[in-house]
């Protein structure tokens, strides 16, 4: 091959890596309900990413048991189109009602996709939180996850495999607490598996080896103390995050 050949073929190779290696975004619309607010989850992904020197500045459209087709529609006071349409945030994290997938799958699809291109025409990236089954019933995971990749291959968007972390980190470690009390809701370490998972797909980073406390500060400027594991615990939400965020990268 000729050196004007070579140099072409490197220029393309950096280009086509250039695409793909993005950097983090900077600006964060976390669109959903309290499986997104539960344990300050939005907060706990900024800490961690400041822990790394990456800047996170994540905001949120929520309120509890809101399905997307509210969202869109604005119900409940909800102005989650108008802070799409704002153009303030270069991503959006879409996440429906827990039972969504299964019992009104049309409305997921229909919904997600129209707030979905709603964010593309304001050239933000879309992720879809895919979330977990309920404790008792595991067999839920199917369901939810063949509707959020149905439609992350229809719209382009980027899933975040929480559910799937969620039920790798349940066969291997049944005594790990990921849930709340109700069994839905999360526990702290399941809010810290969660925010594992999204750090690895947002930064593109591993997330192993990130601070097993996470912390903030008031207006004040004091201490906020927003999750505190132990440091095996982590590390097991940390390696599971990692295997799963790669094999869906695959």
């Amino acid at each position: 091959m000729s050196g004007f050949n070579s140099l072409i073929l490197l220029l393309f190779c950096f280009s086509c890596c250039s695409v793909v290696a993005q950097s983090p975004p900077e600006n964060i619309l976390f669109v959903g309900n309290s499986y997104t607010y539960y344990w300050n989850l939005p907060q706990q992904l900024a800490a961690m990413a400041e822990s790394q020197d990456i800047q996170l500045s994540c905001h949120q459209s929520t309120i509890g048991g809101a399905n997307l087709g509210q969202h869109w529609r604005g119900d409940r006071e909800l102005k989650t189109v108008e802070y799409i349409t704002s153009s303030m945030y270069d991503a959006v994290i879409l996440q429906d009602h827990s039972r969504r997938s299964i019992e009104h799958p049309d409305s997921l699809q229909h919904f997600g996709e129209l707030l979905g291109e709603l964010a593309q025409q304001k050239e933000a990236r879309v992720f879809l939180y895919m979330t977990w089954a309920r404790e008792w019933d595991p067999y839920m995971m199917e369901p939810i996850q063949e509707q959020y990749m149905s439609l992350a291959k229809r719209t382009g968007a980027r899933v975040i495999p929480v559910g799937p972390a969620w039920a790798r980190a349940r066969v291997l470690r049944p005594d790990i607490r990921l849930y709340h009390e109700d069994g839905s809701h999360p526990s702290n370490v399941g809010t810290y598996l969660t925010a594992c998972v999204m750090f690895a797909v947002l930064t593109a980073r591993s997330p192993v080896g990130l601070t097993h406390r996470l912390m903030s500060e008031d207006k004040h400027g004091q201490k906020l103390y927003l999750n505190i594991l132990t440091p095996e615990n982590a590390r097991f939400c940390q390696k599971v995050a990692e295997e799963i965020v790669g094999e869906f990268a695959n």
